[in-house]
């Protein structure tokens, strides 16, 4: 792949609009699903390094708090645009914030339902839009409120939201997906360090139940892709396991590391279960069934399926 970042070029005069005191809102950009850098195609980039020219869409340069909201707006990894990005026309939106190495601004593709889809980021903490042409590629662009850091254009952005407006330097009222007093609520509620439904607390913020399984950011502060155990005191975890392929965060029960479908896991490899007993990962990458239990033990065969001894 072509290293330098590509700009759709609708966004330049965009970026390059009169006095405001909002920043431009978002290019797309093409790129691998890690950080890659280069020259910019405009010839300038605004991330500081090891960020500039850079590009990511992986999940990784999310606060974890942020992942684990997206995945309970049944927002999946897949939807990802980008995760940070160093295009011109976005004059350092999609930068990490400062003193952290990820962005609160996502993209992300709008799916069937576009309207439905922002309702659904808006009501677990995020100031969302539905961005179209001719200024824009289709696409919703996310700023999580619930940030522990924000640049001083994603604070403008987030007024813009409190304010039903569309986050752009010309700061008109949102007609895309009108915003609803109940979105602004519960952005509100989020920015503020409060549980976006009233009550509870925030991803991240503590209030597990002991004994349960949380990945990193659901409740308990961690690594999004990590799983752990509440610990007796309801506000700190132990970690159980690192997910190679993700974490999963499943609304009424324990979450879970995301498996490989059709792969078999002894309880507690990668699945939660039994640690006699032979799973297998269901096409989903949560769910699993019943092997069979095994009456000898279960045997974990790194770099190959488990089995039973």
């Amino acid at each position: 792949m072509n290293a330098k970042v590509t700009v759709l070029m609708g966004m330049v005069a965009l970026a390059g609009c009169g006095p405001s005191t909002l920043d431009a809102d978002d290019a797309e950009v093409d790129g691998a699903d890690e950080l890659v850098t280069g020259e910019s195609e405009l010839g300038r980039c605004f991330c500081s390094q090891p960020f500039t020219c850079g590009f990511s869409r992986s999940p990784s340069r999310m606060f974890s708090g942020a992942h684990a909201a997206m995945l309970r707006a049944h927002v999946s990894d897949a939807s990802l645009i980008q995760t940070f990005g160093d295009a011109p026309a976005s004059v350092g939106t999609h930068c990490p914030e400062p003193g952290v190495t990820f962005s609160a601004a996502t993209d992300i593709t709008p799916g069937p339902s576009p309207c439905a889809r922002v309702h659904a980021l808006r009501m677990q903490g995020f100031a969302a839009w539905y961005r179209v042409p001719p200024s824009f590629g289709f696409h919703i662009h996310a700023v999580y409120a619930g940030s522990p850091v924000l640049k001083s254009s994603l604070q403008s952005q987030l007024r813009s939201f409190l304010a039903s407006r569309n986050g752009l330097v010309s700061n008109a009222i949102e007609t895309h997906c009108p915003i609803t007093a109940e979105e602004r609520r519960a952005v509100q509620r989020v920015r503020d360090g409060k549980s976006p439904g009233g009550g509870g607390t925030t991803p991240g913020s503590g209030g597990c139940q002991p004994g349960g399984y949380y990945c990193g950011g659901d409740k308990l502060t961690g690594n999004a892709s990590s799983l752990y155990r509440c610990n007796a005191d309801g506000k700190t975890g132990s970690l159980v396991r690192s997910c190679a392929h993700g974490c999963s965060v499943n609304s009424g029960r324990d979450d879970s590391c995301r498996c490989v479908a059709g792969s078999d896991y002894c309880g507690g490899d990668v699945v939660n279960g039994n640690a006699s007993t032979l799973y297998r990962c269901g096409a989903d990458r949560v769910s699993t069934t019943v092997v069979r239990s095994c009456a000898n033990g279960c045997r974990v065969n790194p770099g190959a399926e488990d089995t039973c001894r």
